[in-house]
């Protein structure tokens, strides 16, 4: 079964099997990924998602665009023959389906930080080791901001989503800098603490 990864965290990249995915077409197929991803906790109605990404076109040639980009994205990520479809797809809704044949970097992130890290039971998490190692794993994943290089100018609440998304992401790697840094200062470790 082929394995997708998708990483968000700075520019876009997509792999099938450790493959680069290059037959997206447009960004606009990137964006829909991606937003399904980042957003797969729920079922998305075609006319919700129709509306986020073509938003100056009638509902239905927006529908219709709709219909053209996820065939292009089923493509692009062999889903249509897979036993485990990486997208959830009927004549209503859409849904990113994860597996442990899917790996996202945004959703690792916060899982690293929610196990221990920033999540902590008590106040003081910087003499906490096995926290302090799950947040430099976080960092690790943090290679930029949240979908720096994918641009919709023409879909403002697609850009209005992409940009809360970065702060918050970007807020959470802060922190969790901050008490990385703490943490190997008050250990007396100043190359590391220097690093962070």
């Amino acid at each position: 079964m082929p394995q997708l990864a998708i990483r968000l965290l700075g520019p876009f990249q997509a792999t099938i099997d450790s493959q680069p995915i290059t037959s997206f077409g447009y960004d606009k197929v990137r964006a829909l990924l991606a937003y399904l991803a980042v957003e797969a906790d729920h079922f998305h109605r075609r006319e919700t998602l129709a509306t986020l990404f073509w938003p100056d076109q009638t509902p239905k040639l927006a529908r219709q665009n709709l219909r053209q980009s996820l065939a292009t994205l089923r493509r692009a990520i062999k889903d249509q023959n897979a036993l485990s479809p990486f997208l959830l797809i009927d004549g209503d809704t859409v849904r990113f389906n994860y597996s442990n044949h899917t790996w996202l970097d945004v959703a690792d992130f916060r899982a690293h930080l929610e196990t221990d890290g920033l999540v902590h039971p008590y106040p003081d998490i910087e003499s906490c080791q096995s926290c302090i190692q799950q947040m430099e794993k976080a960092v690790a994943l943090y290679r930029g901001e949240f979908l720096t290089d994918l641009l919709l100018g023409d879909c403002l609440e697609f850009e209005t989503w992409a940009i809360a998304c970065r702060e918050r992401l970007h807020i959470q790697v802060l922190n969790a800098l901050y008490h990385i840094t703490r943490h190997y200062l008050r250990r007396g470790e100043y190359s590391q603490a220097q690093t962070y």
